[in-house]
Parts: C-alpha cells; sequence; structure tokens
C-alpha cells in the first residue's frame, strides 16, 4: 500500500510539473498584428492597429496599453473597441523613447480595458489614432512596429497607402542596434505592403520611402481590417493537461504493476516434482495459523522472506534473538535501554560476533537512545550480513539477482525520459505546437510505468519452491502472533515467549502479541532477560543510536526603450511599445 501511494504522489508531481511548464512557456505574445496607415495632406496619418493579444494564464491582467511617442491621444480622435465591442481607455504617460535625433521624450500611454475586470486567453483589440508627422518633406519614415514591445509578435502585416506613389523602398526590422532590410513592395500604386512571419520581443519595423510629387489619378484606399474572432485559440487551463497526464500515467502504471506481478510470481512445489507459478497473496488466504514458526529461520529471516527487504525491525529482532540465545542482556529504564554483551564462547555464528563486536568496539555495555558512532556501524553491517543471507539463501531465484543491477538503471532510464517529456510537452503546449500532446501522452505513459517499476520493481525477485514454503510458513506463525486465541495451544513462557517477541517484532505484530502476553500473565516471570512492553522503546531506541550524523546546509512584462538616432530601426514616427497591464 505505502508503494501504491508513492506512485500516485510522484505521477500527481510530475503532472503538476507538466502542468507549470505549460503556464511558464505560455507567456504572453501577440498572435496577430495588423497595422495600417492611411497618409494626409499635411503629413500626419490616420493608424488602425489590429492587434490579437494572447494573455496566456496569467488572469490577473485588465488589458493592453500602447505608448506611442509624439502622439496625444484626444478624446474624439481615439477610438478603441475589444472583441468588436466599446472597451473604456485612458490617457497616461508611459515610458521615455528617443527620437530620430537621439532626444528622449515621453510617450503618451494608451491603457485599453476595465479595471474592474481581468482578462486571459486570446482577445483581439482594434485601435485608431491619428500621428503626426509621417511624412516629411516628401518623405515617409514610420515606425511602423516600435522596439519597445517585450512580447513576441506573429503574423505581422503593415499598410501604408498615400495619395502619391512611393519609391526609394527600404524596409528594416530588428533590434534598434541591429536592424536587418525586411522586403517592402507596392501593391498597387500608393499602397506599401509588408509582411513579417514574426518579430521577438524588442524588434520593430520601419518603413521609409519617398513620395512622388504628382499625386496620383485615383484615390487609394487602405484595406480593411481584420474583424471577427482574434488569430489564435485560448488554451486548455494547466491543470486539465496535469490532470491527463496522470491519469495516462497511472493507468500505465496500474498495466506495469499488473505485468510485474504476472512475471515476478513465485515458484511452487506440487506433488510428482512439478512446479507452477502461483500469486502468493492469493495462496496465503487459504494458510491457516500455526504455534510454530519455521526452525530454518531466524526471526530476522523470517521477517525479511515476509516483506523482501531489510527493515529496522528485522534488525531489532535480531538484537532480541541474541538477547533469547544468551549473547545479550536489555536491561536499563524505557528511556534508555542498556544492551550489556556476555561471553558465550563459540556457540555464536562468526558473523554475528563480528556484528556485536563492530556494535560494541571492545565494550562491555552501550546504552541506546544516544547517537553512538560504533554501533551505527555495527547497524550498518547487520543490513550488510542480512542482504548478503538474502543472496545466498536459495529462497530467489539467482537469476533474477544477478540482473538487479541493469534492471534498475534500466527503470531509472524510463523515468528520467518521462519527467523529461513531462517537461517538454508542457513547454511545447505553452507554445501551441502540435507535437505537445503525443510528447505528453508518451512521457505520461513513460513515467507511469518508470515509477510504477521503481517502487514495485521487488515483485520480480521471485521466490523459489523452498521459498515460496517457508513463506507460507512463516506467514502462518505471524497470523498466529497476531491472534493467539487462533490456537488452542498455551502461551509460551521463558526463553520460548522471548524468542517468539523477537518473531512478533520482526513480523511487526508486538503489538497484538504484548497485549496477548499482558492478558494471559499478571506480571513477566523474574527469569526473563528483558520485558517485553520494552520493545517498543527498542525500537525508537536503537534507531536513535543508528542515525546517520546530522547535515547542515547554508545559503541564502513591460515595454522598453523605442525609437533611436541612427535612422534605421525606429528613425520614423511613431513607434514606442506595448504590454499588458
Amino acid at each position: 500500500m505505502r508503494s501504491l501511494i508513492v506512485v500516485l504522489v510522484v505521477l500527481g508531481a510530475f503532472g503538476g510539473v507538466a502542468a507549470l511548464a505549460q503556464t511558464l512557456a505560455n507567456r504572453e505574445r501577440v498572435t496577430s498584428m495588423w497595422v495600417g496607415a492611411e497618409t494626409r495632406a499635411d503629413g500626419s496619418a490616420r493608424i488602425t492597429e489590429v492587434i490579437d493579444y494572447d494573455f496566456g494564464h496569467s488572469g490577473d491582467s485588465h488589458g493592453i496599453y500602447r505608448d506611442v511617442p509624439g502622439s496625444p491621444f484626444e478624446g474624439d480622435d481615439v477610438s478603441v473597441g475589444l472583441d468588436g465591442h466599446k472597451v473604456p481607455w485612458e490617457d497616461t504617460y508611459g515610458d521615455y523613447y528617443r527620437d530620430v535625433t537621439g532626444e528622449e521624450q515621453l510617450a503618451d500611454r494608451l491603457k485599453v480595458g476595465d479595471p474592474d475586470r481581468l482578462v486571459s486567453g486570446v482577445h483581439r483589440y482594434r485601435i485608431q489614432y491619428t500621428l503626426p508627422d509621417v511624412v516629411k518633406g516628401g518623405r515617409l519614415a514610420w515606425d511602423a512596429v516600435g522596439t519597445g514591445w517585450k512580447v513576441d509578435r506573429s503574423r505581422v502585416e503593415i499598410h501604408v497607402v498615400d495619395a502619391h506613389g512611393f519609391s526609394g523602398l527600404r524596409c528594416r526590422h530588428g533590434s534598434w542596434d541591429q536592424g536587418k532590410p525586411c522586403t517592402a513592395r507596392q501593391s498597387e500604386p500608393g499602397h506599401l505592403v509588408v509582411r513579417l512571419d514574426k518579430l521577438k520581443g524588442s524588434e520593430g519595423l520601419t518603413l521609409y520611402a519617398t513620395a512622388a510629387k504628382t499625386r496620383l489619378a485615383g484615390a487609394v484606399a487602405l484595406p480593411a481590417a481584420p474583424s471577427g474572432k482574434a488569430v489564435g485559440t485560448t488554451l486548455p487551463h494547466p491543470m486539465r493537461n496535469g490532470g491527463l497526464f496522470l491519469a495516462v500515467a497511472l493507468a500505465c502504471a496500474a498495466l506495469t504493476i499488473c505485468a510485474l506481478r504476472i512475471v515476478g510470481r513465485d515458484r511452487l512445489a506440487e506433488d510428482g516434482g512439478r512446479v507452477r507459478r502461483v500469486e502468493i497473496e492469493r495462496l496465503a488466504r487459504s494458510v491457516t495459523p500455526s504455534a510454530t514458526p519455521p526452525e530454518e529461520l531466524t526471526p530476522a529471516q523470517g521477517g525479511l522472506l515476509l516483506t523482501e527487504s531489510v527493515d529496522k525491525r528485522h534488525k531489532v529482532a535480531w538484537l532480541l534473538t541474541a538477547a533469547a540465545d544468551g549473547h545479550l542482556t536489555i536491561q536499563g529504564d524505557e528511556k534508555h535501554p542498556v544492551l550489556r554483551r556476555r561471553n558465550s564462547g563459540e556457540r555464536m555464528d562468526p558473523e554475528d560476533r563480528a556484528v556485536l563486536r563492530r556494535m560494541f568496539s571492545g565494550r562491555d555495555s552501550l546504552t541506546l537512545g544516544t547517537r553512538d558512532d560504533s554501533f551505527r556501524q555495527g547497524w550498518g553491517e547487520l543490513s550488510s550480513y542480512l542482504v548478503q543471507w538474502r543472496k545466498a539463501s536459495g529462497l530467489w531465484d539467482t537469476v533474477t539477482e544477478r540482473h538487479v543491477f541493469w534492471r534498475g538503471v534500466a527503470v531509472m532510464a524510463v523515468t528520467v525520459l518521462g519527467f523529461a517529456l513531462a517537461v517538454t510537452g508542457g513547454i511545447l503546449s505553452g507554445h501551441r505546437t502540435v507535437a505537445a500532446m503525443p510528447v505528453l501522452l508518451v512521457g505520461a505513459a513513460a513515467a507511469g510505468a518508470g515509477v510504477a517499476a521503481l517502487a514495485r520493481l521487488w515483485e520480480l525477485d521471485r521466490r523459489t519452491p523452498r521459498g515460496t514454503d517457508l513463506w507460507l510458513q512463516v506467514e502462518a506463525f505471524r497470523r498466529y502472533l497476531a491472534d493467539p486465541g487462533s490456537c488452542p495451544d498455551e502461551l509460551p513462557v521463558g526463553e520460548r515467549a522471548d524468542r517468539y517477541a523477537a518473531w512478533a517484532v520482526a513480523l511487526g505484530v508486538e503489538s497484538a502479541w504484548e497485549q496477548a502476553i499482558g492478558a494471559a500473565t499478571s506480571r513477566p516471570t523474574a527469569g526473563r532477560r528483558f520485558s517485553l512492553d520494552l520493545t517498543d522503546v527498542l525500537l525508537v531506541a536503537v534507531v536513535l543510536s543508528a542515525a546517520s550524523p546530522p547535515s547542515s546546509s547554508g545559503g541564502s512584462s513591460g515595454s522598453g526603450g523605442g525609437g533611436s538616432s541612427s535612422g534605421d530601426v525606429g528613425g520614423g514616427a511613431g513607434g514606442g511599445g506595448g504590454g499588458s497591464w
């Protein structure tokens, strides 16, 4: 159950990362920008801008603003709309921009939007205003798109119409100090057109031309500005993709766990020498309690066989077994249990003797409950000792044991791939890339399979027929310890009771066993080397004593500049920038 919770939490975190990546990648941008200018005899121009603005998932913006140097936004001269409807606007001060002479001037700021309303997603803004000095001395110099924009703009389309024809066309785009040529064409006399796929943040576009001295025979009209819905779609909420990622990942995790359980089924010997695969949990349903533990296993080994991984309870059971065998005594009070070593001669296994030697480090006794470096080292050696026993016991399939390293490497690689694809898919989704969803779903499948395999890789540690038989014996004894009344036998006393207490700790049923002993006996007998109610204290004390040394660590959108004096990008009238507010 714990591993399943870990799988759910980790995959939930992966889904959250995918949602966060989409949120961060779905930055504000202009999905389409159409700008038209109708020049007039006094050199001014009537400007129409249609800006499709994607606010992303911010949800904290009221609208957009436009900074335009040298263009006072006067009431009757300004027309503003949002998605085809009127919207409030305000004339205020904007940023400073440099004009063609290099001098800074304060731009007027047109704030479009309702301060009592928040907007998100994609919306179309239509703005009209008059810009002076677009044509001076018969020369056109117009910053159709200013360098003050910080957001990227896509599908940029510029139109200029004049009663005179144009010659000497020149178009520059880019940043104010690194302009590049762009293509401007005269679709018909007096009508200039420029189209660009994209302008990055802080990039602008400036048009230069010379007007003919004679007027055209017929009037040239500005093409109709775009109308209708904004270009681009509002992305679903990031948590929707995060939830989809989690659902697919959990489905793949469930399939992976089922596959691991099928492949990792234990072996069971049957009559006639046949061996078949079994699901140990199903087989355990028919197990009846038994008051006799397996003779060939110690409590620590029995607990390891049951859970398949070394746990602190198994090591505490090892200490209790050593006490029951006469190698240790456990004394002291409940706050500070004292382990005292006894001279047991050659009756102790060499591996056990080496572990005790490391724990005591030449001492006759040690007090638990505070950090003890020697005990900690012995505690670690005890884990290694139990792991080595597991490998050499013959109770698990040694073929799968030999591949455990590469198995782990492969599963970790799949998990990392799933995480990387979750991030990549989130980013691509934020950028509205077609490949976003396939990448996200592949990442979910990889993450689900990888995380589930990491959490449940032990399923592949198949028990041999002998291991399965002993497992059933351990499970039968565990059920007896959890409910001693299930067997009519008399409760054990003396050294046998001490050994059963070690088994209860190793199998995780010490509380039930302790209650049964407490109900059957008024007080522990005088011959007991340790009190049964000391086991819970011992569990805490050994963990404190074996704790690792503590580790310590220490430590502790808007718009920018506009025109320039270079005569390149930003060398004309207008320009400025924009953003959200």
